[in-house]
C-alpha cells in the first residue's frame, strides 16, 4: 500500500512578510495525480497559556481581532519569536507580555492549527499558581483586557461557543485535564 506522501515537483514563495509566508507547490499524489498549485501557510509555532491562580480560576484575555471585526475571548497566546526554541519559554514571555503574570509553567502537549494548508505547531502550556508580577506590555496592536474566570466558567465558555478560536477551547481542555481540574470523559451507555 503507498504511503500517501505526495513529490513535490516545484516550489515558489508566492508572498512573504512580517504577517504571511504562502508557499504554492505543485504536486504529485502517490497514485500520480497533479495537484498543482497547493498553497502552505508557513507560520512559526505558536504557545497557548492555560493560566490557573492558586484557586484553580483561568485567566482567559479579550482582545480586538480585525479578521473578526470584533472582540474575541482567547487564552495568553502568541507566535514564537524566531530565536526562540523552548515553548515553556515563549510562553512565559507571552503571559507576562499580555497580562503581566506569571507562574510555575510545564508543557502539556501540541496540537496542528490546521494540518492541511499550516506548518507549525501549537504548544500547550500550563501555568499554576499565576499571579499578576507586572503591568502589561503596551502593544498597539494588542489593546488586552485580562478577566479571571471559575474553571467551570471556562469549560461552560469554551463548550457554549463564547471562546470562539477552536485551537485555543482543545488546548482550554487539554490544560484543565492535565491540571486535574477539569474531567473529560465520554458518556457511558
Amino acid at each position: 500500500m503507498p504511503d500517501g506522501k505526495w513529490r513535490v515537483t516545484a516550489s515558489r514563495i508566492v508572498h512573504k512578510d512580517r504577517w504571511v509566508h504562502l508557499r504554492a507547490d505543485d504536486c504529485v499524489t502517490d497514485e500520480g495525480a497533479v495537484i498543482a498549485p497547493y498553497y502552505v501557510l508557513e507560520y512559526p509555532d505558536w504557545v497557548e497559556v492555560v493560566a490557573l491562580d492558586a484557586d484553580n480560576n483561568v485567566l482567559l484575555v479579550k482582545q480586538y481581532r480585525h479578521a473578526l471585526g470584533g472582540v474575541s475571548t482567547e487564552l495568553p497566546a502568541g507566535g514564537m519569536d524566531a530565536h526562540e526554541t523552548d515553548p515553556v519559554e515563549a510562553a512565559r514571555r507571552e503571559l507576562l507580555e499580555e497580562t503581566g503574570c506569571a507562574g510555575t509553567l510545564s508543557l502539556v502537549g501540541e496540537t496542528r492549527p490546521n494540518a492541511g494548508t499550516h506548518t507549525n505547531r501549537t504548544h500547550i502550556v500550563l501555568a499554576r499558581n499565576v499571579t499578576k508580577v507586572a503591568e502589561p506590555q503596551d502593544e498597539p496592536s494588542e489593546r488586552i483586557e485580562s478577566v479571571w474566570v471559575s474553571c467551570a466558567e471556562a469549560v461552560r465558555m469554551a463548550l457554549a461557543g463564547e471562546i470562539t478560536v477552536g485551537m485555543q477551547t482543545a488546548s482550554l481542555l487539554r490544560g484543565l485535564a492535565a491540571a486535574g481540574v477539569a474531567r473529560i470523559q465520554p458518556d457511558e451507555k
